[in-house]
């Protein structure tokens, strides 16, 4: 099958469309999805979403500094720094040769289902040598297979939304999706990793629970099979090519660069919180990471409830740019509050805040995405391209922030230019045409 059998238009409910006889010819693979997904399916997409997350955000939150403090406590923090950074590119790698070619892939057992299985135990392994390392290089090298394996089976399950869900329910299936980030963060830094006080016995958890739970995933949820014939002979020029072809569409663009703005407030947030709270609310080092502690669960828990109504609402309405304009908006808010009145109560206050404005833009923003996809052929990788605008922040905050605080020596002023990117964000969804 050739590209030109899919459609390169789409339609007013932002997703590429063809005629009923069309839509039969293609594939079961390729066929826009039309059967609503049960609480099971749901959750259970959640479940892979999380143990991905938990076997991220712990081990970069607390194991691995931990890890480092022990061997060299002198340099731990640049230690820490180099090794992230140098896990930034195999992620960013992970995250589209795991699109792209899971677009390609013609296996009896689906498009998406053996590379999540295999990136899931190549990840599961990475955590077993992260917690035998014996020295700074094998951490090293733990990393760079992690964040490459964990990034492919990521973007993998990303992809079975657009692949599976019908666009009715978009963003309530976005919903479960999402709430895995917030629930990562509080199971693998509240529980497992404070269970084994922060040692290695921790990776030994994450990589069965990773293990397990993708192994059952992949055994559960079903992937059709997409024929060798309907796939394209293999260009390499042309392969390289389409990871620039949809920044052609505008509305692709425009929810790309959006969502780049929009993050980069939240990780604002929550890397520097600890610090604002030291330098600018003048809490004592142990009372700033107790409060920390009670923020991340108020914005967990308002987010959470407000990812799942939100996106309920979201599909009955079949409206996704008001519910990720004013999201946006209301965490630019919670910034707005931290920088201008940095008292604990009113700190306290913008968790609820940003966790609601989040909590709307997880679910209408996914939701968002897949409607702006601009072939069905590529879900995964296109997926993979707007999923860089969580990771690039990611690499970005901390080079912001360092320059930021260099010229204004600022917490409170870092806030406010996280505020004003939220809102430049929610400008820039303003003249998607494609979704209403």
């Amino acid at each position: 099958m050739s590209e030109s059998v899919l459609p390169s238009s789409v339609s007013e409910e932002g997703v590429a469309s063809l005629s009923s006889t069309e839509e039969a010819d293609l594939p079961e693979a390729l066929r826009m999805p039309t059967l609503a997904k049960p609480l099971g399916w749901r959750l259970l997409l959640s479940l892979a979403n999380l143990v991905i997350l938990m076997a991220l955000i712990p081990t970069f939150g607390i194991l691995l500094p931990n890890q480092l403090a022990a061997l060299d406590a002198v340099h731990k923090a640049t230690l820490l720094a180099l090794i992230s950074l140098a896990g930034s590119i195999p992620a960013l790698l992970g995250n589209l040769l795991g699109g792209a070619l899971s677009d390609r892939t013609t296996s009896r057992f689906g498009r998406r289902r053996p590379w999540i299985i295999a990136a899931g135990l190549l990840a599961a392994l990475a955590l077993v040598i992260l917690a035998l390392a014996p020295s700074i290089l094998i951490i090293a090298l733990g990393v760079v297979l992690l964040q490459f394996a964990a990034n492919t089976a990521f973007s993998c399950v990303t992809a079975i939304v657009p692949d599976q869900v019908p666009v009715t329910q978009r963003a309530t299936v976005s919903a479960f999706a999402s709430f895995a980030l917030p629930l990562g963060a509080i199971i693998g830094i509240g529980v497992i990793a404070q269970a084994f006080n922060g040692g290695r016995g921790a990776y030994y958890v994450l990589a069965g629970a990773l293990a397990v739970v993708l192994v059952v995933f992949v055994l559960l949820v079903r992937d059709p099979v997409l024929p060798r014939d309907s796939v394209p002979a293999f260009n390499g020029k042309a392969f390289l090519a389409s990871f620039v072809r949809p920044l052609k569409v505008r509305d692709f663009s425009l929810v790309l660069v959006g969502r780049v703005f929009v993050m980069f407030g939240y990780y604002i947030v929550v890397n520097y919180l600890l610090y604002y709270l030291e330098d600018s609310v003048h809490s004592t080092a142990t009372q700033a990471t107790a409060q920390v502690g009670i923020f991340q669960v108020l914005l967990t828990v308002v987010m959470v409830t407000s990812t799942l109504i939100s996106g309920v609402v979201s599909d009955r309405l079949q409206r996704r740019k008001p519910f990720v304009i004013v999201a946006s908006a209301v965490m630019a808010l919670s910034l707005i509050i931290l920088a201008f009145f940095p008292v604990l109560p009113l700190v306290f206050i913008s968790a609820a805040v940003l966790g609601i404005g989040f909590g709307v833009f997880l679910s209408g923003d996914l939701a968002l995405q897949t409607q702006v996809l601009p072939t069905r052929r590529d879900n995964a990788k296109d997926l993979a391209i707007l999923n860089l605008g969580s990771l690039l922040p990611q690499i970005l905050v901390p080079l912001v922030v360092g320059i930021t605080l260099t010229l204004l020596n600022s917490y409170p002023a870092t806030f406010l230019v996280g505020a004003v990117l939220a809102l430049l964000g929610a400008a820039l969804i303003i003249p998607v045409k494609l979704v209403r």
